[in-house]
């Protein structure tokens, strides 16, 4: 079992534009090559944005025949994504709008990450509304879970499958906050997983360190531990570790090897 650490103040990455820290996990974690043994907090900087100023990019022409699940026109697509949000003005209500118009289910990924940052009344008001159009279900903007019950929801249609491009405008969406998560959301990305699982946690790429190969004890020796503390067992080839929760709840992440196979625990 890894030694205990005192416990120590999380500082969340804070955005002097447009973003709010959040207390969410994110799913798709940035494993990072922090020092496991002295993990240091993440430092209380804002996320590197664009400096200079950025249009908004012209709304695509609705096309006559709204594209479908089965028929999309990837050009109308492609400028509809890159419409959602802009660096100078946030989350585009017009162009979520437009998106709720296809009827198209492949927009409600993109939607719900927009729902992390859309903070106006008429942000939210516009996607709830586009929300509800598309899934049937009612969203209500006034709501502080909008967001929540959004990826709930979503999360329960593994069916639905993301608009083409989806990768790549993730990528840039998150690239906001930090350009270090566009080297895990880009054009063609490989997944076991959908993506739109992976939702931004509230920090940048490891401003929550992880916990990096540690070093272990045995049980006998982990005096640190009461009867009642619960623990994460891994046994793989006859390897057994536990991790205590009380650890590992600082860290959200533990990579190690474990019977010779490598694997990422995630808390």
């Amino acid at each position: 079992m890894p030694p205990d650490r005192h416990p120590r103040r999380r500082r969340r990455v804070r955005s002097g534009l447009l973003f709010a820290a959040a207390a969410l996990g994110l799913i798709a974690v940035a494993c990072g090559n922090g020092n496991a043994s002295a993990p240091a907090p993440a430092p209380d900087v804002a996320p590197s944005v664009p400096t200079t100023s950025q249009a908004a990019p012209a709304l695509p022409a609705t096309p006559a025949s709204a594209p479908t699940a089965s028929r999309r026109d990837d050009r109308f697509v492609r400028g509809l994504l890159d419409a959602f949000f802009t660096f100078d003005e946030g989350v585009q209500p017009t162009a979520v709008r437009q998106a709720a118009d296809t009827g198209d289910l492949g927009f409600v990924a993109p939607i719900v990450d927009l729902a992390r940052f859309g903070f106006a009344d008429k942000e939210r008001a516009a996607i709830a509304a586009a929300l509800t159009r598309l899934t049937g279900e009612e969203f209500d903007s006034a709501s502080f879970g909008l967001w929540e019950d959004a990826y709930v929801w979503l999360g329960r249609h593994p069916e639905i499958e993301p608009i083409p491009g989806y990768d790549r405008w993730k990528g840039d969406l998150y690239g906001a906050i930090d350009r270090r998560f566009t080297d895990f959301f880009y054009a063609g990305v490989p997944a076991r997983v959908p993506l739109s699982g992976a939702q931004w946690g509230g920090v940048g790429v490891d401003g929550i360190p992880p916990l990096d190969n540690p070093a272990f004890v045995e049980s006998g020796d982990a005096g640190y531990l009461g009867f009642d503390d619960l623990v994460f067992g891994v046994s793989i080839n006859g390897d057994a570790r536990a991790y205590p929760l009380r650890i590992l709840a600082w860290h959200e992440l533990s990579n190690d090897v474990v019977g010779g196979q490598p694997v990422a625990l995630v808390y």
